[in-house]
């Protein structure tokens, strides 16, 4: 009678597959041992925090988790042409917005490209042209670099929360340095002596008594400006100007209407003319008024 049956054992896996074995269940360990330590790895394709002050698709974009930037180059047809950038910049980083001088003395100018260059911005604009004279208060990056008086401008002000406010013309009775070192007391960081103020607390300021440099409010001109949103979300406007058939530049009430229609709260105007100067990410987007950049004294920027 034949043996009953008895299952084979086992085969002995070959050493090449058992070396395979234990290298698969390795390689399993050491992946889950690294999951387990890494961060989650940010989202690439979040958008910036609050929707764009602008409708339709923008020419220009930049982002990088912290820092949102769309830039849409706009056109006004008519008897005259104005050609502006609207620039939406969000941020999750009060000290995002920043600014910076040419050199430490008053005299001293470069391009807003190149001071751009140097402080890494990613976007950047003409500041306030404090170097071009000698008045008005002037506080960079928490230090007070000049404190006289005002008359004929307004002050701009950044604090370390991120937030803009305006000041407009003062009693003449109060003293510029302790304006300043009160400012700076309460968080300001920046103050910018220039204007007039274009926009408060979402409606059109009245100019009123408001006298930059002699200059006509209804002059059209290329023009730089800034405004706030709201927390962390900025609006910056440059309009090119002095080239017939491009764009022949704007009035301060243009200006200030180009604001109110995109629902900005506050909004500031900066140097401008030959001063006014786009850059985003390595070159400038605007076309200037003159053939080349305007050395200037100081530049806001974000990065």
């Amino acid at each position: 009678m034949n043996p009953p049956f008895a299952p084979k054992p086992p085969r002995r896996p070959h050493r090449p597959d058992r070396l395979r074995g234990a290298l698969s269940i390795a390689l399993s360990a050491l992946v889950l041992a690294l999951f387990a330590v890494l961060p989650a790895a940010p989202a690439l394709c979040e958008g910036p925090p609050a929707p764009l002050c602008f409708e339709g698709p923008a020419d220009y974009s930049y982002a990088d988790g912290r820092l949102w930037i769309n830039i849409q180059r706009r056109v006004i047809a008519g008897p005259e042409i104005v050609t502006y950038f609207v620039c939406d910049v969000q941020t999750t980083d009060p000290n995002a917005l920043k600014s910076a001088v040419a050199y430490d003395d008053r005299q001293s100018r470069k391009s807003t490209s190149a001071i751009a260059e140097r402080e890494n911005a990613v976007l950047a604009i003409n500041g306030d042209g404090y170097g071009f004279r000698n008045s008005g208060i002037v506080m960079r990056n928490g230090e007070i670099r000049r404190a006289k008086p005002v008359v004929g401008f307004h002050l701009l002000m950044l604090d370390d929360k991120g937030n803009l406010t305006v000041a407009a013309q003062f009693d003449q009775k109060v003293n510029p340095q302790r304006l300043a070192t009160e400012a700076l007391a309460a968080g300001v960081r920046d103050i910018w002596s220039f204007g007039p103020e274009l926009v408060r607390d979402g409606k059109a300021a009245s100019f009123d008594g408001f006298d930059l440099l002699s200059r006509r409010v209804s002059s059209k001109a290329p023009r730089t400006a800034i405004g706030q949103m709201g927390p962390l979300h900025y609006v910056v406007i440059v309009v090119d100007g002095r080239r017939p058939g491009y764009s022949d530049g704007i009035s301060l009430p243009g200006l200030q209407q180009l604001f109110v229609d995109l629902g900005v709260q506050t909004a500031f105007n900066l140097d401008g003319g030959g001063s006014t100067a786009l850059y985003f990410c390595g070159e400038i987007i605007n076309t200037l008024s003159s053939n080349r950049e305007r050395n200037v004294s100081d530049i806001l920027y974000f990065n």
